[in-house]
């Protein structure tokens, strides 16, 4: 087996272009473009996005423009990717990358992943020493938070303000849907179905309900309706047995 695994690396030597050419291994770069719908010269595969160009910090700069070299359009590698499925995370320019390439050939780079460094630093308030928190967040500040720590269980999502956030609290066995400003709308095309052990319904200044055609209240055992000053019942035509 070890001999045939050799031959494979050697053969993949040989099928790699020229040597000066070859990259085995991984390396660094700094993304520069992540549109290749600008690019008329792109390859159809990338005129559908979820490609980038780098430039090598490790390559020294054009001593005439100062530029570093920049590569050709660079697949992305993403977590579950299929037809029509998976994730779409595409890096930002000036994201820096880690790059391999396809059997060596610096003309075939794919960008495995991105990296945090001195500047571009994590998620603040994601590190815990005991290593219990994961993080999704984009670049406005929209958020996925997994909590994982014992006795403090929790998923939480929530804008880029954190005024409007969805809490799944497992130690107190509450899901809460919170707005500290704005408004909260539920809407179906057929039915809203609330059922539950017990119901309250609190405002703390007015409350309106508008039915389309018939309301019915039903209640089992004790029902009792109160006004502060005034009670008004208004129909053209009132039962009451």
């Amino acid at each position: 087996m070890a001999e045939n695994f050799f031959s494979l690396v050697q053969k993949a030597f040989e099928t790699a272009s020229v040597g000066d050419a070859r990259h085995f291994g991984v390396t660094v770069g700094i993304v520069t473009n992540n549109d290749p719908s600008s690019d008329k010269q792109a390859p159809s595969w990338a005129k559908h996005g979820n490609a980038v160009k780098i430039k090598y910090i490790h390559l020294p700069a054009d001593p005439q423009t100062g530029q570093q070299p920049e590569s050709d359009w660079a697949r992305v590698a993403q977590p579950a990717a299929g037809a029509g499925r998976g994730f779409y995370w595409v890096p930002e320019v000036n994201d820096e990358v880690l790059v391999a390439f396809e059997r060596g050939e610096a003309h075939r780079p794919y960008v495995i992943g991105c990296l945090w460094n001195g500047q571009d630093k994590p998620i603040k308030g994601a590190f815990s020493k005991d290593n219990t928190t994961r993080w999704i967040q984009t670049r406005s500040g929209h958020k996925i938070v997994f909590e994982d720590k014992k006795g403090a269980e929790k998923i939480v999502v929530a804008d880029s303000s954190g005024k409007r956030t969805m809490t799944f609290d497992v130690k107190n066995k509450k899901f809460t849907i919170e707005a500290k400003e704005g408004d909260v709308e539920i809407h179906a095309e057929k039915k809203i179905v609330l059922s539950c052990e017990d119901l309250e319904i609190k405002t703390g200044k007015t409350g309106k309900i508008d039915i389309g055609t018939t309301f019915d209240l039903n209640v089992g055992d004790k029902a009792n309706i109160k006004a502060g000053s005034q009670l008004n019942i208004k129909a053209s035509r009132v039962n009451i047995n």
